[in-house]
């Protein structure tokens, strides 16, 4: 156990005896990688602002259902998700690129005329894709590359099996490279 852990689990254990400021040590150390995966899907800052306090909300009202033997940043990134989740089927919307990120991208998903393209190029290509794409194939994509979450995190957050978390990766990136591929081609 980290200090970090130690940390958390002690200002949760203060909330849940009745302390209900040490919730601010929570909101604070978490915020901003709440925030950015929010705005990672939701791609209005203020509508991901608004989300981000959401979830922070609903942290706060099933803290009791937490359970001290899993990572507590694995909990906090699922509650994040499946809001996210939620409200992108209420409000329908489409999904964002980050520009920064692109060159994560394995090679393997993007075939070798993607070289000769420039950046903003590519971006438009990659927005273009993730838009096609279900919300929850978009998010899984965005967290493996983007967020740098590994497999079995994402199986955590998400609930999928890592197998299964596997071969949708695999498909995505499939269906990423063609729909790139015949988008260069045009």
């Amino acid at each position: 156990m980290g200090m970090a852990d130690f940390d958390d689990i002690y200002y949760i254990r203060q909330v849940r005896n009745g302390n209900v400021n040490a919730f601010v040590h929570i909101v604070r150390r978490y915020q901003r990688m709440v925030f950015t995966v929010v705005n990672k899907i939701i791609s209005r800052p203020v509508d991901a602002e608004d989300i981000t306090q959401e979830v922070f909300i609903k942290v706060f009202q099933s803290l009791d259902k937490f359970k001290e033997e899993s990572e507590f940043a694995t909990w906090l990134y699922r509650v994040a998700y499946n809001t996210t989740i939620s409200e992108l089927r209420k409000r329908k919307h489409v999904f964002t690129a980050i520009e920064d990120h692109f060159d994560n991208l394995p090679d393997e998903s993007i075939s070798s005329q993607v070289d000769e393209l420039t950046l903003e190029d590519r971006l438009r290509y990659l927005d273009i894709v993730l838009n096609k794409l279900p919300s929850e194939d978009a998010l899984l994509i965005t967290m493996f590359y983007l967020n740098n979450s590994s497999i079995s995190q994402i199986s955590e957050i998400t609930g999928n099996s890592v197998a299964n978390v596997k071969v949708k990766l695999h498909r995505i990136r499939k269906f990423m490279n063609f729909e790139i591929n015949k988008l260069i081609q045009q």
